[in-house]
């Protein structure tokens, strides 16, 4: 079906405009002022933004940390992702002991298979770099993907490469058409942290073994390597102002890409010292409240390039932790999916940026993950993701998941009104209710 949207004002990716927007067979077909199709459904969006579909670059869904399944799986972290103008999202496939890569990738596939909402790709994260890895990535590779995740720390998970394996893998890859995604916190400062045993029974024990020193030192080591190959890399949840200003310094000598989450702009340490503060501990932990502020405006100066919410819940009883005399044993992670879009339209509020704002959640994060133009543009040619969105609803709650998880951002609210939802051209999400909420419709981006 032909659909015509009217009167809206497109968020093109330096302007914005009041244009139509012609979908057929679900691609975007052209923009401009006075469409005329006469067989299209038309869809008036005056007084209303239309931009492309916002992406979460950066969630962990349907998948087991540690000891614990997450909280959220396919269905419901996509269909609140839906509801909020997400309509795609990029999970992570790890490879666990005795699996080969490949069976890795096709176990993580068969999970989103059927059951998402939005469409969906994938960052990959190699555990075992024997040889035969490398035939296996350069097959996925060739086949779409083009981030892969690396860990300087979580020894104990079967996650970590040190510098000297980082250097081996950036120069086995590099001319190929990937970048490198890498949570930076030093192992070696983690392992020297100590804290007193009676501390361990307060959440803020957190921040002082997981010292903004490690995220430091890692940033600027990573950096150094990158520059060396020739690499791309992006950092990802960045929570330190010191390292978003090494970041933006290595603009210039190689091409470097980072992003920060909500959790690093709206909460602090402080909220960890809270009775309640197990609830807020991820990794890396909440920084000193004066770093929220220095993060603010890190933010709306262009320091990062894209927001995502390292969305990493875990139910209820599985965040109390095993051990409450030991906050070592919470698992760490939070959730933050359903309210990526309206937190960050928060923080850009006071400056009224919608382009800005929609590159960053949009343009951005596909550009990255090697998904644009078919993603994150209303450009011609591109999928018809589209949502129609105005920034002067009636003031309503954030919620983060579906799920029966702590919400950090449960007490914060928003005017933003996400009206319509279009994926590849369907529309999903109608007057800010679901059409079908019964039937997933999500598609691999990068389909073999």
């Amino acid at each position: 079906m032909r659909t015509l949207i009217k009167n809206g004002l497109l968020c093109l990716e330096n302007e914005i405009l009041r244009q139509d927007l012609l979908i057929d067979s679900g691609k975007i077909i052209s923009t401009g002022t006075n469409t005329n199709s006469d067989d299209a459904q038309v869809v008036d969006a005056s007084g209303q933004y239309v931009g492309p579909g916002f992406i979460d670059f950066h969630v962990h869904l349907d998948d087991r940390i540690g000891a614990y399944d997450l909280a959220d799986n396919w269905n419901s972290g996509s269909k609140i992702a839906v509801q909020n103008g997400i309509t795609s999202m990029i999970n992570f496939i790890t490879q666990r002991p005795a699996q080969s890569f490949s069976q890795a990738v096709r176990s993580a596939m068969k999970k989103a298979e059927g059951n998402s909402f939005c469409d969906y790709h994938w960052h990959l994260t190699p555990t075992l770099f024997d040889d035969a890895l490398w035939p296996e990535l350069d097959e996925w590779i060739s086949k779409g993907f083009r981030t892969v995740k690396l860990y300087t720390t979580y020894r104990n998970a079967g996650i970590f490469s040190d510098y000297d394996q980082i250097e081996f893998i950036f120069s086995k890859l590099k001319n190929k058409p990937v970048t490198f995604l890498i949570h930076c916190e030093d192992d070696g400062i983690l392992s020297a942290a100590r804290v007193d045993p009676e501390q361990l029974s307060s959440s803020y024990a957190q921040a002082l073994l997981r010292p903004a020193e490690a995220e430091i030192r890692a940033i600027k080591k990573l950096t150094e390597l990158a520059q060396k190959y020739r690499v791309s890399l992006h950092i990802v949840h960045v929570s330190t102002l010191e390292g978003v200003k090494l970041i933006n310094e290595s603009r210039t000598q190689l091409k470097v890409t980072c992003e920060t989450c909500p959790q690093y702009l709206f909460f602090s340490e402080d909220d960890l010292k809270e009775p309640d503060g197990y609830r807020l501990i991820c990794s890396p932990p909440l920084r000193k409240a004066e770093n929220i502020t220095a993060m603010r405006e890190a933010a709306l100066s262009g320091l990062f390039d894209l927001y995502a919410t390292d969305h990493c819940a875990f139910l209820k009883k599985d965040k109390r932790g095993s051990n409450p005399y030991d906050i070592r044993a919470v698992p760490n992670g939070i959730p933050g999916i359903g309210a990526l879009i309206p937190l960050i339209f928060n923080l850009y509020t006071s400056k009224y940026r919608i382009t800005e704002w929609v590159n960053r959640l949009s343009t951005n994060p596909a550009r990255i993950s090697g998904i644009y133009p078919k993603k994150g543009t209303l450009l011609p040619g591109s999928d018809a993701d589209v949502v129609i969105f105005s920034t002067n609803g009636s003031e309503r709650k954030i919620r983060s998941s579906y799920a029966d998880v702590y919400d950090p951002y449960d007490s914060f609210t928003t005017t933003l009104n996400i009206r319509d939802v279009f994926l590849r051209g369907h529309p999903v999400i109608a007057g800010g209710r679901f059409i079908n909420d019964q039937i997933p419709e999500g598609q691999w981006i990068c389909g073999i």
